[in-house]
């Protein structure tokens, strides 16, 4: 399938050649996360889901620093780990913090490491998360959440590509690559004083706007097989797949929660169904999340689409 438009570069020669290497290095990436399984599996077909690693494997072969902007639960890790994976820096170290789960003196003592006696209870020298992400990849959830002295001391190893630890005087090489993400609009954020407008730039180098599950809805039944698939082999909950009914119900769903979401809903469900097949009940979605009118039904062709790709993996076995 292929993943990249094809265009005429500035010599007029055809770009194909460019797009089957981009369309192998994804293949190739996305066999990787198959093998490690887990939450980092890059899953889906979606025109708009095949935007997203088209831009991703274009800018991977870089080190430029990419910011990754979407709705809570879009995948914004997954990408990350497979522009790393996609990278000269795929043998290093993956690093990932989230700034709006620490408050702003453990942030920066986690970032950027301290020295012994920089703070009370500091009895020894640390080193931060950015010297464990060398020769890696750093990646920096919910940036928007930083404070403002944590911002400044980003904007420098952006620019200079050096840190002091804390209570150090000592500059310290940054060798890492830094992908960013955010929930929420950092040009309104810039806007409303609560962000730095230089850094707002040096993180906008190279944006990717992740959709939310809803604008990928094809992408509902590959990501329930690989859900219910991955619960088996981690808990030994099995099912027997979806009524008819139960797959509408996950397309039509708005999910205002996106992937994370949809995870939670097949868990449970997998648990309540006993082995049985996954019916409306099991999977007890509440209505107040769905927008508007009832969408018309897409299980026809979510369901042809599904089973033409079961049988292309499989060599067209029916069994």
């Amino acid at each position: 399938m292929a993943y990249a438009v094809v265009a005429m570069d500035s010599d007029g020669v055809d770009a194909r050649v460019h797009a089957d290497r981009l369309d192998s290095r994804i293949r190739d990436v996305m066999e990787t996360s198959e093998r490690q399984a887990g939450a980092s599996r890059v899953i889906g077909q979606s025109p708009e889901w095949r935007r997203v690693l088209t831009k991703a494997a274009q800018v991977a072969v870089t080190d430029t620093t990419v910011f990754l902007q979407g709705e809570s639960g879009t995948g914004k890790e997954v990408v990350a780990r497979f522009i790393h994976r996609a990278s000269p820096r795929k043998n290093g170290p993956f690093v990932a913090i989230n700034c709006a789960a620490l408050p702003e003196q453990l942030l920066e003592s986690e970032l950027f490491g301290y020295e012994r006696g920089a703070f009370t209870g500091a009895q020894q020298a640390k080193a931060g998360q950015i010297e464990l992400a060398a020769t890696g990849v750093l990646f920096l959830d919910e940036v928007s959440e930083m404070s403002p002295m944590a911002q400044a001391k980003l904007l420098r190893v952006l620019q200079e590509r050096e840190f002091r630890r804390l209570g150090g005087t000592r500059p310290v090489k940054a060798n890492v690559r830094v992908i960013a993400a955010s929930n929420r609009d950092l040009q309104r954020a810039v806007a409303d004083g609560g962000f730095r407008e230089d850094l707002f730039y040096r993180l906008q180098v190279f944006d990717i706007r992740m959709p939310p599950l809803r604008e990928r809805r094809g992408d509902i039944p590959l990501l329930t097989d690989a859900f219910l698939q991955d619960f088996y082999r981690s808990t030994g909950c099995a099912s027997a797949g979806l009524t008819p009914d139960a797959l509408e119900m996950l397309v039509g769903h708005e999910w205002p929660g996106n992937v994370r979401e949809l995870h939670n809903a097949l868990e449970r469900a997998a648990i309540l169904c006993e082995g049985g097949l996954i019916t409306r009940e099991h999977l007890s979605l509440r209505s107040t999340n769905v927008i508007g009118p009832r969408r018309p039904s897409r299980l026809p062709d979510v369901e042809r689409r599904t089973i033409e790709q079961a049988l292309h993996g499989s060599d067209g076995n029916k069994a």
